[in-house]
């Protein structure tokens, strides 16, 4: 991959406060979304600059109190302190530049991890595009191991607490350099996106989506235990949770792919959901549902499933479709109805491989 190399321009940056910008790594599409949130005058951040993909927000001046904390919103990969800007045609001032940062706000040793990623160019599953770490970040990541002065760990997944140097390619010649501290599993991950390995054969891309579910979530599913998922046709997170030695039951009245029916540990409900009766869940452990239907549907139904006097239900994996975002006005009502399910954990996350939706994990205990 070739690096920036125009040989008349040098590259220059701008070193920036801590605290006084953040940046937001978000979907493509999503901005818009994002931009209203932090429109408001009574916000501690207002707008400064956006790309697909990504955001950056000044804070505000002479808020009193406490240090002010990064923005939170499902819609948001991952967010950070801006530390510093870099322009420029050529690579190497530019690798340079990122140096000069990082050492003047402490964070060139080896207590400080490095994540080099793009944002992203398309939406998932457009064009063949997924998101994760690119040939060009893997370049830029390669060249700034070179020249960093202690061993780092590049791009690797991190752990809770871990602070992290992030340098952000929002263009070839334009790189925003920023830092993090991981509080969650996301901020574990290079760009806030999970490394998954693609089997040889898979039956649809259905398999990220539920490999990054079950990473996110951290659920305890142990081989061997039994979970039924809703909207199971044709297979691909089935594919995953095969993958992982569970005993999947699929509800769904459209076909399989054949791979998937001669499983041995596949059993193939061809109906809708509604049609199975609610004593049939109760040897599930777990419960995934993918119905390409309204939020208010996939709830209506798990909620029947969840609370039948048999059900011994321990977590949910719920994709809640989202045809337009004007419904995550109803985000709040829609965590409160999970949680009277007796669900002490629920999360929302758009994670990075899904599309115009949101994954909820639900769990009888925290």
């Amino acid at each position: 991959m070739t690096l920036p190399s125009v040989q008349d321009s040098a590259a220059s940056s701008q070193q920036i406060s801590p605290e006084q910008f953040a940046f937001l790594v978000c979907q493509p599409g999503t901005e818009a979304v994002l931009k209203r949130e932090f429109a408001s005058p009574s916000h501690d951040y207002r707008l400064a600059f956006s790309r697909p993909g990504l955001l950056t927000l000044k804070a505000n001046e002479g808020r009193p109190g406490q240090p002010l904390a990064l923005p939170a919103h499902p819609l948001i990969r991952r967010a950070g302190w801006v530390l510093g800007q870099i322009r420029g045609g050529i690579a190497q001032p530019m690798l340079e530049r990122v140096l000069e940062l990082a050492t003047a706000h402490g964070l060139a040793d080896s207590q400080t991890d490095m994540h080099v990623f793009q944002r992203d160019s398309n939406l998932p599953g457009h064009g063949g595009f997924e998101p994760g770490i690119t040939p060009l970040a893997e370049e830029i990541a390669h060249q700034l191991g070179k020249i960093w002065p202690v061993a780092v760990a590049v791009n690797g997944d991190c752990v809770i607490g871990q602070q992290i140097l992030n340098v952000i390619i929002v263009e070839p010649d334009y790189w925003i350099v920023g830092q993090h501290t991981a509080c969650d599993t996301i901020d574990c991950w290079p760009g806030g996106v999970a490394r998954i390995i693609e089997p040889e054969l898979m039956v649809s891309r259905a398999y990220l989506k539920m490999a990054e579910a079950i990473r996110w979530s951290q659920l305890s599913l142990q081989a061997g235990d039994a979970i039924v998922e809703i909207g199971s046709a044709p297979g691909g997170a089935t594919q995953c949770l095969l993958d992982m030695g569970l005993r999947v039951t699929g509800v769904d009245p459209a076909e399989m792919d054949p791979s998937i029916l001669e499983h041995p540990r596949f059993t193939h409900w061809r109906s809708k959901a509604a049609g199975v009766k609610r004593r049939g869940y109760r040897e599930f452990r777990w419960l995934a549902a993918d119905a390409n239907v309204a939020p208010n549907y996939t709830l209506d139904l798990v909620e029947d499933i969840v609370n039948y006097p048999t059900s011994r239900l321990e977590g949910l994996l719920l994709t809640l479709k989202l045809p337009s975002f004007d419904l995550l006005e109803h985000l709040e009502d829609y965590v409160k109805r999970i949680r009277s399910w007796h669900m002490e954990r629920v999360q929302v996350r758009q994670l990075a491989h899904n599309r115009r939706e949101l994954c909820v994990v639900a769990a009888r205990k925290a």
